[in-house]
């Protein structure tokens, strides 16, 4: 026995498949080309980050800006990643998803810093302020991907279809 859910049909859309036997959802494409245009973004800006700080940090520039756009990329990735996958979720389940993926998201950069923190001479070859630009840019690279992809997405507002009353005798 298959059940087949909203959730489910996401899931399956998302995986480039047709979900029982429809077109992939709008929802869906719509999602992948946020992630698309934000990586691309988020790319762009780390490949400026590296060249950047590679010439003006060397070798310890390019781990810096790599260990931390590494982090951001994933960071937003991951969450647009799992945006796609519940596109065609309901307002309240999206919106519980993408807390449940934030927190999630949240508590796994924590323990990064955390252990950062804690064996600081492991990390000799981390350059503080390269980290700080670099994830600053990249955050920037991507938000701004992002929202220019949205204002160029094709969101289709239109009325349902008239349909005449049905025809149901002779008017007395």
């Amino acid at each position: 026995m298959t059940v087949d859910t909203p959730s489910t049909r996401a899931a399956e859309a998302a995986r480039g498949g047709v979900a029982s036997g429809r077109e992939r959802s709008v929802h869906v494409e719509r999602a992948r080309k946020l992630l698309a245009g934000g990586a691309v973004g988020g790319l762009a800006a780390t490949l400026l980050s590296l060249v950047g700080f590679g010439l003006g940090y060397g070798a310890h520039g390019v781990v810096s800006a790599a260990v931390a756009a590494a982090l951001v990329l994933f960071f937003y990735a991951a969450g647009q990643y799992v945006m796609v996958l519940f596109a065609d979720a309901g307002a309240r389940l999206l919106l519980s998803v993408a807390l449940c993926s934030y927190t999630t998201r949240i508590l796994l950069l924590g323990l990064c810093l955390l252990a950062y923190q804690r064996h600081t001479g492991a990390f000799t070859a981390l350059v503080p302020v390269v980290v700080f630009l670099t994830t600053v840019a990249v955050v920037v690279g991507w938000l701004v991907a992002e929202v220019w992809v949205f204002s160029r997405l094709r969101v289709t507002v239109f009325d349902a279809p008239y349909e005449s009353p049905a025809a149901g005798g002779d008017a007395a």
